[in-house]
């Protein structure tokens, strides 16, 4: 079980002196060296979403998901900054695929893209255009 309760002083000093004198001795694992196989190497830009939304569209199941999942993560509460720029700038057509990902049956992919069309309609902006269509 995961305790959340906060660690003594002296605890956590000697956890630190602990770990920190193995690390230094012994050379670093191939795990260490590279992230894990799913994970992500840098956080996605907007830069990142036209090859994003090829993989939605071309992939099936966990590939689509983690595209849209990345997708999501372009439009959390993190990066609100990110929200008109994806919608209005025309750009970008995001909203096509997301709305694809709905006819999933199941799924992690129909899930996310459901967060993340409710985060892209958050901004009066992006309002008109995902109800009417680009101007």
């Amino acid at each position: 079980m995961v305790s959340f309760r906060r660690k003594k002083k002296e605890d956590t000093k000697k956890a630190a002196a602990g770990a920190a004198e193995p690390a230094a001795n012994k050379a670093p694992t191939p795990k260490e060296e590279k992230p894990a196989k799913g994970a992500p190497a840098k956080p996605p830009t907007l830069e990142d979403i036209p090859d994003l939304i090829e993989t939605m569209l071309n992939s099936k199941g966990e590939k689509s998901a983690a595209a849209t999942k990345r997708i999501y993560e372009l439009c959390d509460v993190g990066h609100k900054q990110n929200r008109v720029p994806m919608v209005c700038s025309g750009k970008y057509d995001v909203l096509t695929p997301l709305a694809q990902c709905l006819t999933q049956e199941s799924g992690d992919g129909r899930h996310l893209a459901c967060l993340a069309l409710n985060n892209l309609s958050i901004p009066t902006e992006n309002k008109r255009v995902m109800a009417l269509g680009p101007a």
